[in-house]
């Protein structure tokens, strides 16, 4: 996230990042891909809040937005916008790319490790799905997803994008693999993420030919 957020200092805005329970300088070991994250992004949320910032914008990549969208409809977080990098549309459809990819059979597999993981860490891994959080989502959104994602599909990414209420774009980038946008699109991601914070979304915005951004459904 590094890169992101000098992408973001450069822009003009501050970026305040976060490492995830178990993950990166935090304590532990676990995760529950999003889920439990959330309240992570709630605790920072308030954090910045109550120390008097009032603009506040959320932006997350895979598990990272999962969390985000959870933070969004269930937990009263209320961001001016939020910018979402390829989460997956339910739990299930994430563990299952993942034996794919290791050549695991999805059944019986796929259940026992949903229910299994969630035993262990206490949550129910089949009410985790990021198409059913997009409902409750009012606020001003930015999608993103790459077309050389492997993880997760662009009919997820439809799937999510059809059930946000309020505004949004949606961005895809032809040289996008699942996150780190920068990598491979560097000026089609900072083009796209720098118009979605500077210009007021509405139903007939326009953006120059080259952009990637779509217009709202």
């Amino acid at each position: 996230m590094i890169e992101a957020a000098e992408a973001f200092n450069e822009m003009g805005y501050s970026a305040f990042l976060v490492d995830f329970m178990g993950s990166g300088g935090s304590d532990g070991n676990q995760t529950t891909i999003g889920y439990d994250e959330a309240k992570n992004v709630t605790d920072v949320f308030n954090y910045l809040h109550q120390r008097g910032d009032k603009k506040i914008m959320l932006y997350g990549c895979s598990m990272g937005s999962a969390a985000i969208m959870k933070a969004v409809a269930e937990k009263s977080v209320h961001p001016t916008k939020i910018m979402l990098e390829c989460p997956f549309a339910t739990m299930s459809e994430a563990v299952g790319v993942r034996l794919s990819s290791m050549k695991v059979p999805q059944y019986p597999f796929r259940p026992l490790l949903m229910f299994w993981g969630g035993v262990q860490n206490g949550f129910n891994a089949f009410s985790h799905n990021p198409e059913d959080y997009a409902k409750q989502i009012t606020i001003p959104t930015l999608m993103m997803y790459g077309k050389r994602d492997i993880r997760v599909t662009l009919e997820e990414t439809e799937r999510i994008y059809n059930n946000l209420p309020g505004k949004k774009q949606l961005a895809i980038f032809e040289n996008g693999g699942h996150g780190r946008y920068l990598d491979r699109c560097k000026e089609e991601w900072i083009r796209d993420i720098r118009a979605f914070l500077k210009v007021s979304i509405t139903p007939s915005q326009t953006f120059s030919p080259k952009s990637c951004l779509t217009s709202p459904l």
